[in-house]
């Protein structure tokens, strides 16, 4: 890889760069929904989110979230978020950040990690990335929201 790349925690000096992510990865952000979100998660002992650093610029994230499962006995840590600037896509640079999460896993002694990945067309070459990195496919996620939380 040509550019040095750093992997460090995350800070709201990042917002800017973190609303193009979240933009790349579908999900369209304005700063302030990204500075009110982060605002949560930066304050939840529960979550970590490490970015990774080009040139003075935040081209990486992965977000995290440790919890207790129902089903196994120790802690477990789930991707929440993990996406790379279309620029910098195939350069290793989420190979990286994967590791720096299990790497920060394996420190806060959590047994085991999981993400999803939607089932689109779009997501196979990202399917094929977390094949690569260990990732086995398990289960098909859903969603909703509840009538009761919906607002009119």
């Amino acid at each position: 890889m040509s550019q040095d790349v750093t992997i460090r925690s995350s800070s709201t000096e990042d917002l800017q760069d973190m609303v193009i992510l979240m933009d790349q990865l579908g999900y369209p952000t304005t700063y302030a929904e990204m500075q009110e979100r982060y605002a949560h998660i930066a304050a939840d002992a529960n979550f970590n989110t490490l970015v990774a650093q080009v040139r003075g610029r935040v081209v990486g994230l992965i977000g995290m979230q440790t919890s207790y499962l129902y089903e196994t006995n120790g802690q477990h840590c789930r991707i929440m978020a993990l996406i790379v600037h279309d620029q910098f896509r195939g350069t290793g640079i989420g190979r990286q950040l994967i590791l720096a999460a299990e790497q920060w896993a394996a420190s806060q002694g959590i047994d085991s990690l999981s993400l999803n990945s939607g089932n689109r067309p779009d997501r196979e070459a990202a399917h094929e990335f977390y094949r690569q990195m260990g990732f086995t496919a398990g289960s098909t996620g859903f969603s909703k929201k509840p009538q009761a939380l919906q607002h009119a």
